[in-house]
């Protein structure tokens, strides 16, 4: 009967959404579902969920579920701005797809990561329940899978309630309430139509205390009850005897933020007083008289705490005061825990840009907020409190027809790549990206006038345009600019001299013959036959040009190319970008006859050097056993050249004389991370440690978007430099590709053999490093910040030599303290040290499908850094 009402009154602004329904109905309680293809583009519908564990409910009997390679799938809500919702959505797996375990993903709305989604077995079904207010006409909600292509997200429902302008104003700070639970005390279960907005409010009972119910219903003012309970709630209770102090668990999970509501009505006819003590944990808040603060009977007060952390054992308490004569009462609770804070949406002009993209290649299952909380797989964002696109790669998605003017208005991207397609048409101007500093263009077939305005951008340190049609005049800047590495195709049809002189052919070779008729017949029949000579002649050099073309395109040849001596002989020094050859003499002459050896690596030693214009080099020479063949090593120069990132040391040069082979990186002065972890540095402060974290998990992502797996990621390969402490990671070449492509290398660092403690344990199985054994020893380090522990110390007697297997147990007993650097004190944060131990955690997880990509560690440390310490990250010194 109570849900019958539901048809009668047809709530304005309800919204009930069937997620695998294929037309509108009204189930047998008299509630109207819409199916959800309005409201997502992508996913696919299944009706295989088991009939014996959805029953009656038909809105069980379907799902909608996501496979394929996104980094998130997400429906599109419409809302109205500043107003604040009930968003319920519902999972049952119900063994759909036939499998025995369900999948585990992130539920996201908005810019908040609201944690996982795990359904334990087939019968399980998980209701989410958030209160978030609107940042605009909608509501992105989306489903991101923990390992892309492996992981299949699924959904069966979504409810949105419109919920009234002064409740729950938490909402309006900037964070999301995750509901709990709601108790009535006293009385039933109530939910819709007794509470019009659809909040659930279940029955308890407690112990040694007697039950009341109104004899009149009690008052709602906007004064004492701000987020209106129901009438059902609040004209019943329940009290205790003066002398019982009330305690019940609060069910929370350690280390949360929590929003804990209480509501008291005085229902019973007494004249005598009423004062009693609320407190969680033992912290006792000032004494409440309900009916003294209202000033009558029968008048709903709320009060709570608006913002309290709550562990895993927390327990609200209730006791009378000594004043009073009577026991406490107790009518209604609400318990919800706070998101991360929400932050703002990407900036409007790159949405705006984006959209127009998706539109033009028909991206369109690419929804939801491109940045936040997880961005879209082809994008990366800039760290801005109003998030900016700052590179975008969509390398191989099989891009076809023009590329779009609206790139131009992504006025923040520093790289562009748009290799590997069947883009056509010529390249639009793109000049107004003045930050630009990679545009990568290259495997298509792009034609037009080769693009000019390229020279007016000042940041551009990659241009990649080879293997297109390009035709025309390039500018001698582009040849003779010393910091930018620059590939093309040459061609009959692009010429390099001085405009005035450059006459590049605008097509390929034709022969047009003209008959002149002397009016005799031999006359005519001569011109025929020079005709149809010279017409064979024009197609053998059609032919000719047409093999020369493809040769060039198959050497894609550098614009400056760097040349490799004949064997034995002396190397040609020309400027690539800013990577320099350098001579076995010069090399010698820099490192001093390399006597300052500073490290020595798997693949040799690694010496001090200081070249002849004063940069000092850490120069890596390769032992005779790793040495690599010219082509080799000159492809690996090319890839490693490119590599440019704040977070990784940069090649500065390299040698190949002979039998010689060595790479020179930049060199940094500071001392290695581990230094100041186990030697004699200086402290090291929390939030010091976190943008560590944060800048060598950016460096290794960056490696992993480029191909370059690392392979022994440890303390000593991370330096820290300048005084503002930036973390550098070092040591990620000589490498071996593997990789069919060559401009799409994969290279594995060939110090395979790793270091003990850091190397991940699937290495000793298969032999074979993957970017997860990366994510393995970056995990490592992350515990190592957190603990101030080595990862494995033979010289304890009371503990597990090995810093994960001491952690692990500790961790799941929630013995957060005990694990903690005890030099830290406790002056960090503890939900952003929570969530940093677990992402450790995860990080080493013995099964490399079960571990993080550095992309989503890079994510998980923003957040934490958000929370430690707001908005923005704060400088650090040592």
């Amino acid at each position: 009967m109570v849900k019958m009402g539901w048809c009668r009154k047809k709530p304005k602004g309800f919204v009930n959404i069937d997620c695998g329904a294929e037309a509108e109905y009204t189930d047998t309680s008299g509630i109207t579902w819409i199916p959800d293809a309005p409201f997502v583009t992508t996913g696919q519908i299944s009706h295989n969920v088991s009939s014996q564990i959805y029953g009656a409910s038909k809105r069980h009997s379907s799902l909608r579920y996501f496979p394929g390679l996104q980094s998130k799938f997400c429906y599109t809500l419409n809302a109205t701005n500043d107003t604040a919702y009930i968003v319920r959505i519902t999972f049952l797996y119900g063994k759909y797809d036939g499998r025995l375990r369900s999948p585990t993903f992130q539920l996201l709305i908005d810019t908040v990561n609201l944690g996982l989604i795990l359904t334990d077995g087939s019968d399980t079904t998980v209701v989410k329940e958030i209160i978030v207010t609107a940042v605009s006409a909608n509501i992105y909600l989306c489903l991101a899978p923990l390992q892309v292509g492996i992981d299949v997200p699924f959904i069966n429902s979504i409810e949105l309630r419109p919920l009234g302008s002064r409740m729950y104003p938490k909402t309006r700070q900037g964070y999301m309430m995750i509901n709990n639970y709601r108790y009535n005390f006293g009385g039933d279960d109530v939910s819709f139509p007794q509470d019009k907005y659809d909040r659930t409010w279940w029955n308890f009972s407690a112990p040694d205390a007697r039950s009341l119910v109104s004899t009149q219903d009690v008052t709602v003012t906007d004064g004492f009850s701000r987020d209106e309970a129901p009438l059902e709630v609040l004209n019943t209770a329940i009290v205790w005897q003066k002398d019982v102090n009330f305690i019940m668990s609060l069910n929370a999970s350690g280390g949360i933020n929590y929003v804990v509501l209480l509501w008291f009505a005085e229902i019973e006819q007494v004249n005598q007083i009423r004062e009693f003590e609320v407190g969680i944990d033992g912290n006792w808040q000032e004494p409440i008289n309900v009916k003294n603060t209202v000033g009558k009977m029968y008048e709903a007060y709320q009060w709570g705490y608006p913002s309290v952390n709550l562990t895993s054992t927390s327990y609200l308490g209730l006791r009378s005061t000594n004043r009073s004569q009577l026991g406490p009462i107790l009518n209604g609770l609400e318990v919800y825990f706070v998101s991360d804070p929400v932050l703002p949406r990407t900036d409007v002009r790159d949405v705006a840009a984006i959209e127009a993209v998706k539109k033009h290649w028909n991206l369109s299952t690419w929804t939801g907020d491109p940045c936040l909380s997880v961005p879209y797989s082809w994008i990366t964002c800039s760290l801005d409190i109003i998030p900016r696109i700052v590179e975008l790669n969509l390398t191989s998605y099989n891009l076809s027809g023009s590329i779009p003017d609206e790139l131009g208005n992504l006025t923040e991207l520093t790289s562009l790549s748009l290799e590997h397609n069947a883009l056509m048409d010529s390249i639009p101007d793109l000049s107004a990206l003045t930050i630009l500093q990679k545009l990568h263009l290259q495997d298509n077939s792009l034609t037009g006038e080769f693009p000019a305005w390229v020279e007016t951008l000042p940041a551009l340190e990659e241009l990649f345009v080879e293997d297109n049609n390009l035709t025309g005049y390039v500018p001698p800047n582009l040849l003779n600019k010393r910091s930018l590495l620059f590939t093309y195709t040459p061609s009959p049809f692009l010429c390099t001299g001085t405009r005035t002189s450059c006459t590049p052919l605008a097509s390929p070779m034709t022969s047009s013959i003209t008959s002149v008729d002397d009016g005799g017949n031999g006359s005519s029949t001569v011109t025929i036959v020079i005709g149809c000579v010279v017409g064979g002649l024009g197609v053998t050099l059609l032919i000719f040009v047409a093999i020369l073309i493809s040769r060039w395109r198959k050497r894609k040849l550098l614009s400056r190319a760097l040349h490799f001596a004949k064997k034995g002989g002396d190397p040609v020094h020309v400027a690539k970008g800013q990577t320099m050859a350098y001579s076995f003499i010069e090399v010698k002459e820099a490192t001093n006859d390399f006597i300052d050896q500073i490290r020595e690596g798997g693949l040799g030693p690694v010496y001090k050097g200081r070249l002849s214009n004063g940069t000092e080099v850490a120069v890596k020479r390769c032992w005779p056993i790793h040495k690599r063949g010219a082509v080799e090593f000159f492809n690996e120069v090319v890839v490693l050249a490119r590599v440019n990132h704040r977070n990784l040391t940069s090649l500065v040069g390299y040698c190949r004389e002979g039998q010689e082979q060595a790479l020179l990186y930049e060199y940094s002065s500071n001392n290695e991370l581990g230094t100041y972890l186990h030697g004699n540095g200086k402290l090291l402060s929390w939030s010091t440690r976190l943008a560590i974290a944060l800048d060598a998990a950016q460096g290794l992502e960056y490696l992993h978007n480029n191909c370059i797996i690392h392979g022994d990621v440890k303390p000593a390969n991370i330096l820290l430099t300048s005084k503002t402490v930036v973390a550098k990671v070092v040591h990620f070449g000589f490498a071996n590709f593997s990789c069919e492509r060559d401009t799409t290398l994969q290279l594995h660092n060939a110090d395979a053999k790793g270091t003990d403690g850091y190397l991940d344990p699937e290495f000793l199985e298969n032999n074979r490093l993957t970017e997860k054994s990366d994510v393995y020893g970056f995990g490592v380090v992350l515990l190592e910040l957190i603990s101030g522990q080595e990862p494995i110390n033979m010289t304890v007697l009371a503990r597990d030599p090995s810093l994960i297997e001491w952690m692990r147990p500790l961790i799941a007993a929630g013995e957060l303290k005990v694990v903690v650097d005890p030099a830290l004190g406790d002056d960090y944060n503890l939900d952003a040290m929570w969530k940093m131990v677990e992402l450790g955690m995860m990080c080493v997880e013995p099964r490399d499908y079960h571990r993080p990509s550095m992309t989503e560690v890079v994510q998980e440390i923003r957040d934490a850094i958000v929370i430690e310490e707001g908005s923005s990250v704060t400088a650090r010194g040592l």
